[in-house]
C-alpha cells in the first residue's frame, strides 16, 4: 500500500503544480458531479473561495477562451458484514481538463477543441472484501491504476446551433446515457448500459475514436447518433500508446462499432428535466447466451462472451434515463430532484441483461446549510437466467444513503452507507459459497483545486 501512496503523493503535486502554472477550473463528468459556482466570487475567502488556490487569473482566462481545471475525487470504503473478510478500500482519480472557445481564439464561431486526461488509483473493494458483488461498492475504481486519455475532441455547431458536429476520442458517456454520479455504488453511477455491458460499452475513463451528431428538433427535443471504434484493445493497461496518445491500436480481429441513438426531451421552467429514451447496436460477432460454457462475469465489468465461439452477430439494447426536478424550495437549485434509469440488453450475450435505479435528491437540507445535499436510491441487476452460474436469474439489490456536506467553498465531503443484498445475484462467490448481505460505509472526498 505504500507504493500507492507515494504515487498518488506524486500525482496529486504534479496536477496541483499543473493548476498553478495553467489556472484551471472546470469538473468531471464522471466522478465529480458537484461543480464550483461561477462566476468566481470577488471576496477571495479561503473557506469560501470554490478552489483551493483561489483564482489564479482562471476567471480572465476564461473571458479569453481557455477555461482550464483541476480536481481530486477520492472514495474511502469499508466492508462491516458479507463477503468474506472486514476490511477496507481507498480509490480515486485527478482530473484535468480544458476547453477552449475557438470563437474567440480563432474566429470560428460554434467551435470548440476539449481536453480531458484521468489518472486513477487505487482498490476494489469487493476484490479486497471478497463480496461477489455485479456492480462496484466504490464505482470510481476500474480500467487500470493509469493515465488516461478520456477525451480529445473537436466540436462545431451549426445552423444557429441546432446541430452540432462532434469528433475525436470520446468516451459513450460523454455524449449518450445517464451522465450524473452523485453515489458511489456503480448501480447508480454513470452510464448504465456500461454498467451492465462493460465488455464493449467502455464507460468513462476509457476513451475511442468516435464521431457524434446532435440535432435540436426544438428547443426542448434533441436527436442524437454516434459510432464508435469499440475495440477491447482500448481496455489495455501496458501499452502507452493504446490508452493515452491518441493513436488507433492494432486489433485482430477487428471489433467493430458500437452505434447509439437517443432522443433527449429537456423541459425547460422552474420545474426542468432530462428525459433520455434510446438504444445501440453493435455489429461485432456474438454468441448465443444460452450455450453452457460460454459466458463468463468480469466483477464490475459484466458479462463477456468468448469471442471465439458461436456464429451469430450483432448485440443490442434499449434503455431509458429520467432526471427531473420536483419542488422549487428557494433560490437557485434549492429543492427536490429524482431519477429513474432502465436498461435492458440482449439476453443472447447478455449475463447481465437488465437493471434498474431509482433515487432522490435533495439540496438545501438545512436552512442554514443551503449547499448541503442528501440522497437516497434503490436499484437492481439481473443475472441473465440462462447463464451457466449459480446466481443464474438472480437479483442484486443495493440500497444506498448518503449526506453531503459542503465543507468549504473548495470541499465537499460525502457521507454514505451502502447494503447490498444478494451480492452477485444469489450471493455464491467463485467458489460457489454463500455469502451474506454486504454492510459498507464510506466517504467520498472531492477537491478543486
Amino acid at each position: 500500500m505504500l507504493h500507492r501512496s507515494v504515487k498518488t503523493a506524486r500525482v496529486c503535486a504534479v496536477g496541483v503544480a499543473l493548476s498553478a502554472m495553467m489556472s484551471g477550473g472546470a469538473h468531471a463528468a464522471d466522478l465529480l458531479s458537484k461543480a464550483p459556482p461561477v462566476p468566481y466570487a470577488e471576496t477571495d475567502d479561503f473557506w469560501t473561495r470554490p478552489y483551493l488556490f483561489g483564482d489564479l487569473g482562471r476567471t480572465r482566462l476564461k473571458e479569453q477562451g481557455i477555461d482550464i481545471g483541476l480536481s481530486l475525487g477520492n472514495e474511502s470504503v469499508a466492508n462491516l458484514s458479507g463477503g468474506d473478510r472486514k476490511t477496507g478500500a481507498n480509490a480515486g482519480q485527478l482530473w484535468f481538463g480544458a476547453k477552449l472557445d475557438m470563437a474567440k481564439l480563432a474566429g470560428i464561431p460554434g467551435g470548440t477543441v476539449g481536453l480531458t486526461i484521468v489518472d486513477r488509483f487505487g482498490d476494489n473493494l469487493n476484490s479486497e472484501a471478497g463480496i461477489p458483488a455485479l456492480q462496484l461498492t466504490n464505482e470510481v475504481f476500474g480500467r487500470g491504476n493509469i493515465l488516461r486519455l478520456t477525451e480529445l475532441y473537436y466540436s462545431q455547431k451549426l445552423f444557429d446551433n441546432r446541430l452540432e458536429l462532434k469528433g475525436g476520442r470520446l468516451p459513450v458517456g460523454s455524449d449518450f446515457f445517464f451522465g450524473l454520479c452523485e453515489f458511489i455504488n456503480l448501480t447508480f453511477c454513470g452510464g448504465q448500459p456500461g454498467n451492465i455491458q462493460g465488455g464493449y460499452i467502455y464507460n468513462w475513463p476509457v476513451s475511442q475514436w468516435a464521431g457524434v451528431a446532435h440535432y435540436n428538433i426544438t428547443k426542448e427535443l434533441q436527436i442524437s447518433v454516434g459510432v464508435y471504434d469499440a475495440n477491447p484493445n482500448y481496455l489495455t493497461t501496458s501499452e502507452p500508446s493504446v490508452y493515452f496518445l491518441p493513436g488507433i491500436p492494432r486489433s485482430s480481429p477487428a471489433s467493430g462499432v458500437l452505434v447509439p441513438v437517443e432522443l433527449v426531451y429537456a423541459p425547460s421552467g422552474p420545474l426542468n428535466g432530462t428525459w433520455r429514451f434510446g438504444g445501440w447496436y453493435d455489429n461485432a460477432s456474438t454468441i448465443d447466451g444460452g450455450l453452457p460454457g460460454i459466458i463468463t462475469t468480469i466483477p464490475g465489468v459484466g458479462g463477456v462472451p468468448d469471442q471465439n465461439l458461436g456464429d451469430q452477430r450483432g448485440r443490442w439494447g434499449v434503455y431509458e434515463s429520467i432526471l427531473q426536478r420536483l419542488t422549487v424550495d428557494g433560490p437557485g437549485a434549492l429543492g427536490w430532484y429524482t431519477f429513474l434509469n432502465t436498461t435492458v440488453a440482449d439476453h443472447r450475450t447478455s449475463f447481465q441483461d437488465y437493471q434498474i435505479a431509482w433515487g432522490i435528491k435533495h439540496t438545501g437540507t438545512f436552512s442554514w446549510r443551503p449547499q448541503d445535499e442528501v440522497g437516497f436510491a434503490v436499484g437492481t441487476t439481473h443475472v441473465n437466467s440462462r447463464a451457466l452460474s449459480l446466481n443464474a436469474g438472480g437479483n442484486e439489490i443495493p440500497i444506498e444513503a448518503w449526506y453531503g456536506w459542503q465543507a468549504t467553498g473548495w470541499l465537499n465531503l460525502k457521507f454514505d452507507a451502502q447494503y447490498v443484498i444478494n451480492p452477485g445475484g444469489r450471493g455464491f462467490n467463485a467458489a460457489g459459497i454463500k455469502t451474506d448481505n454486504a454492510w459498507v460505509l464510506g466517504m467520498r472526498t472531492t477537491v478543486h483545486f
